[in-house]
């Protein structure tokens, strides 16, 4: 028994690796693999997991999320067909619990994930920029040209969503002196990349969750006085890099006109979320503390809707995790994911290790940016990423520094 834990254990340190390799090229593949890591988990379980020093508050949190949508099946209101979608979708953060026990158990495989994932992102960026010339059969954009927009897997969202991550990556990963070819490399990816954000992409999203990583890298990074002078000049930067996008001004243009006219035109990208701002609070109200149960928001909302019609359209999600979270789960979820995302910065905050507090501070930081507009822990690929990167860097953070 104990040589066929120690053979799955060696095999766990590739899978697990794959695992941040697959998810941002091939959601099927890395499904299976994440499959794989489970079974090896079990095969490998041991007290050691239960020890109070292994487990973090994120950990702690993001099961006490996990026990409230169990206990939301009992009451929910919606047919099993929903809370079953539910349950597939928020199982992800005890696969994300599982992910820092085994990073926390074999901090070997730290670096691995991290360096699989970023090498995953790399390939994806320069796909992103080759299809301004040329038709990729693995891309899902097949128009080159410039002033288009480019994304290679997933949705435009999801890759900036990413690609923002990959921008502050780049710049923590310049040292000094940051002339070396090193530097050189990272500072031209971070300009891609945020290029790639800014003018080879239609979503307006991106630039917030980029602007969000940016700042909390500065934040960390610099703080004190050296923000005073870095905030200003971020926000021009990034105001001449989009003045000089086609794309971005024709969005941006689009954006103002949307939220001009949000209250007629609902169907619109900011009316549709404008909308859902003013409706699920009404539906929050009737349960304020426990909320509708697991599921129940995608069948609950459609008593308010203007039109019935309207239901197949508003009911996946509310475009906004906090309103999703207080529709199924009321106050009590609500205030679980907040401390949640309390607990990354204060990870962070505690850290010894420069780059890995720099990158949790900042995905926390665009994960609340998202969480505002977007639903990123119900998502698909958006959860994948958003809680798989927590596992690693809460590991990473929580890790005592060498001396």
């Amino acid at each position: 028994m104990i040589a066929i834990r120690q053979k799955t254990a060696a095999a766990m340190g590739w899978l697990v690796p794959a695992l941040f390799l697959l998810f941002p090229l091939a959601m099927g593949l890395s499904n299976v693999v994440l499959l794989l890591v489970l079974i090896g988990f079990a095969v490998t379980f041991n007290a050691g997991y239960l020890k109070r020093e292994t487990w973090s508050w994120p950990a702690i949190w993001l099961m006490a999320l996990f026990a409230v949508v169990l206990i939301g099946t009992l009451y929910t209101s919606a047919p099993w067909h929903w809370v079953s979608v539910n349950l597939s979708k928020y199982a992800k953060f005890v696969y994300a619990v599982v992910l820092m026990l085994l990073f926390a158990r074999f901090p070997q495989w730290q670096k691995r994930a991290l360096w699989a994932f970023v090498t995953a992102m790399l390939f994806v960026l320069a796909s992103t920029w080759l299809n301004v010339w040329l038709v990729l059969p693995w891309s899902a954009t097949k128009t080159p040209g410039w002033g288009l927009s480019h994304h290679v897997f997933g949705d435009y969202i999801t890759q900036n969503v990413m690609v923002s991550f990959l921008v502050v990556f780049a710049l923590s990963s310049v040292q000094r002196p940051w002339r070396s070819r090193s530097s050189l490399f990272w500072l031209l990816v971070a300009v891609l990349g945020a290029v790639s954000i800014t003018h080879l992409s239609s979503g307006r999203t991106g630039v917030l969750l980029l602007l969000a990583g940016l700042v909390s890298w500065m934040m960390v990074r610099w703080g004190g006085k050296k923000l005073l002078i870095g905030l200003p000049v971020l926000v021009l930067l990034v105001a001449g890099v989009l003045a000089t996008s086609s794309v971005m001004r024709e969005r941006i243009a689009l954006g103002w006109s949307e939220f001009a006219k949000r209250d007629l035109d609902v169907m619109s990208s900011v009316g549709h979320r404008a909308y859902n701002y003013r409706i699920v609070p009404k539906l929050i109200v009737e349960s304020p503390v426990v909320g509708h149960g697991t599921g129940a928001y995608h069948t609950e909302i459609c008593r308010f809707l203007d039109k019935p019609e309207w239901c197949d359209i508003f009911r996946w999600h509310s475009h906004n995790q906090f309103l999703f979270f207080g529709a199924d789960h009321g106050l009590v979820g609500v205030l679980l994911y907040v401390a949640l995302l309390v607990s990354l910065y204060l990870v962070a905050r505690r850290s010894e290790h420069p780059q890995a507090r720099v990158l949790l501070a900042s995905l926390t930081s665009i994960l609340l940016v998202d969480s505002m507009i977007n639903t990123p822990l119900f998502s698909s690929r958006e959860s994948h990423f958003f809680l798989f990167m927590m596992a690693l860097l809460v590991a990473m953070n929580r890790q005592p520094k060498s001396h």
